[in-house]
């Protein structure tokens, strides 16, 4: 008996029970009233748990409606599986489950038949149920029990394996009222669950924050750099005690200070721009105690609420100073260096037009003398004291003349004339170049024509690249860039050297291709040689300090980096490249046209 009663639901438990004494009776089968739900029911279902209700209206339902079996069972997975059971017909027990499909239930709940039937076998639904077929029901109810969203969570199920009087339909706002009741508190106890599980979760959080906030400041106050947070204004939250060797200034002042305040005014605008970003590496200046500028650092780490909107900014700061000096002077030996090997070809390109400014000079001095003697000799004969004959001075200008070839000398000597004042100003124009990159120049960015300071880095290149390249410009209209323009020519001189190096290196004549033009508000010089590309594996430390692939003697590695931070950290510009292996390379020189705030050391910046 048992064993076939597991495998059926609610309605679906064989074995028909002896008759019971006064089973016939209709008025004995009635609730015995609302005196018999109350006393049963003397906790308010809302106080108790979903298992606890259960229990609570099953068991006043078997004693005010005493049908041979009553359950709350729950639907889900094409199963019906009761959770709480008071039978004595079917031999039901909690956990037992069918197949949905198979039972009364099914059809109750999607509308095709009535929740309650004192004849079942009366409705078709019923009487062809699967569960019909396998046990005797006489009498069915059923409801259905809804989680707080208005999903079908189970249902609440009377059965009986004879028919019933048909007064059990009076009953249906009760059965109805029992299986709200119970949805409720299935809501109710998924609230509760909820309301634990936040804050359970809430308690953890906040215990994870308290742990994170001490680990935060032992940490901050053990780092070598600056840790602060900040208020979406400016205002500083925390700042570690390393700020005061930083700037000079106790961490306890500084947190009733605003960053802004002490940002240098030519970085403010960078520092704010990157605001909505979620982290990012800025460099800037800030106010020391005693006045002076102090360059520095920061990686910054943007914290928003689930809006999006910022709530906090936490910076990690370190003081760049000294690392800012030396790159100084790594830049200056970078000069030093590409003009050092530079001094061979330019020697020679002075020398060539120096050598052929002497050749002139000295045919121009004998030329010169020839015919100031022959001027002597015309000057003698003009004296109207003397007293030559007119035959005799004929005589001595034919003997002044026959060693002068005046024809040639006529020609000759302005060309002469000519080609010395073009070696003069090609000469000139070297010295002009030179001067260009021997200046220390000024860290205050001015107005520039770019397309005349890449005409002298040519200039000054032309030779060194000359013996393995063509070497063309394709200048195209440009405004005037705000910009240090030293600086740049030291980044156009070592982006073409480095061309030319490349080019030679595969061992045959190339080209490099020097182009301008505009680009929106930016001004682009490319670069262009047709030497052998870059590898891939060399690629991604192209800009790395140090890093070089020539030959020892033949280049330091400071090159591309000290280049990178001219353009990018200088002017607010890109500097990028494109290669193909085998085919060559291209460098990409992006600035501005109004260039960026000048980035200067010291308490005058």
């Amino acid at each position: 008996m048992r064993d076939r009663a597991a495998a059926v639901l609610a309605t679906d438990r064989a074995g028909p029970r002896p008759e019971r004494p006064g089973s016939a009776d209709p008025e004995s089968r009635r609730p015995r009233g609302r005196e018999v739900m109350t006393a049963a029911l003397e906790t308010p279902l809302s106080l108790m748990s979903f298992d606890e209700a259960s229990a609570a209206v099953v068991s006043f339902l078997k004693t005010a409606v005493p049908m041979g079996s009553w359950s709350v069972t729950r639907v889900g997975d094409g199963r019906q599986v009761h959770l709480t059971v008071e039978d004595d017909a079917y031999g039901l027990t909690a956990g037992d489950g069918v197949d949905w499909s198979d039972t009364l239930c099914r059809h109750m709940v999607s509308g095709a038949a009535p929740q309650i039937a004192p004849e079942a076998m009366a409705v078709p639904e019923y009487a062809t149920a699967g569960a019909a077929r396998r046990v005797p029901i006489g009498a069915y109810v059923g409801v259905p029990i809804r989680a707080g969203d208005g999903s079908l969570f189970g249902t609440l199920c009377g059965l009986d394996p004879t028919v019933q009087s048909p007064a059990l339909l009076e009953q249906a706002p009760v059965f109805r009222m029992l299986a709200d009741l119970l949805g409720r508190v299935l809501e109710a106890e998924e609230l509760r669950r909820d309301a634990e599980e936040r804050a359970a979760e809430l308690r953890r959080q906040t215990s994870a924050l308290a742990r994170s906030e001490t680990l935060h400041r032992l940490l901050a106050e053990e780092s070598s750099d600056a840790i602060s947070r900040h208020a979406p204004d400016g205002r500083i939250l925390y700042v570690s005690p390393v700020a005061q060797d930083l700037l000079g200034v106790s961490s306890q002042e500084l947190q009733q200070a605003n960053l802004v305040d002490l940002v240098h005014p030519d970085d403010l605008a960078d520092l704010l721009r990157g605001e909505d970003e979620h982290q990012g590496e800025l460099t800037f200046r800030l106010r020391h105690r005693e006045g002076h500028w102090v360059w520095v650092e920061s990686t910054r780490s943007v914290l928003r609420d689930p809006r999006g909107e910022v709530t906090e900014i936490q910076m990690v700061t370190r003081d760049i100073t000294q690392r800012r000096a030396r790159e100084a002077e790594h830049h200056r030996e970078s000069k030093l260096e590409s003009l050092g090997r530079l001094s061979a070809g330019l020697a020679h390109e002075i020398n060539t037009p120096i050598q052929y400014v002497g050749d002139n000079a000295r045919f121009l001095e004998e030329a010169y003398q020839e015919l100031i003697r022959v001027v002597e000799v015309y000057r003698g004969l003009l004296d109207t004291s003397n007293p030559i004959g007119w035959a005799e001075r004929q005589e001595r200008v034919r003997e002044a003349e026959a060693g002068i070839d005046f024809e040639y000398l006529e020609e000759e000597i302005p060309s002469a004339v000519a080609q010395t004042l073009q070696g003069i100003e090609r000469v000139a124009t070297i010295v002009r170049a030179m001067k260009t990159f021997s200046h220390p120049g000024h860290q205050e960015q001015a107005p520039a024509d770019l397309n005349e300071a890449l005409a002298a880095t040519v200039t000054v290149t032309r030779h060194q690249v000359s013996d393995v390249a063509d070497l063309h410009l394709e200048l195209g209209e440009l405004p005037p860039v705000r910009c240090n323009i030293a600086d740049l020519n030291q980044v156009f001189l070592n982006l073409i050297v480095n061309a030319a190096d490349a080019i030679e290196e595969t061992g045959r004549r190339g080209s490099i291709t020097v182009s301008t033009s505009v680009d929106g508000e930016d001004v682009v010089v490319r670069i262009t040689d047709t030497g052998g590309g870059i590898p891939d594996d060399v690629r991604a430390r192209m800009f790395d300090p140090f890093f070089t692939t020539k030959d020892v003697g033949r280049g330091s590695g400071q090159g591309l980096p000290l280049a990178r931070g001219v353009v990018q950290e200088g002017h607010g510009g890109s500097l990028v490249f494109d290669s193909v292996l085998g085919q060559g390379t291209t460098f990409v020189v992006r600035i501005p046209v109004e260039g960026r705030a000048p980035e200067t050391d010291g308490a005058d910046a």
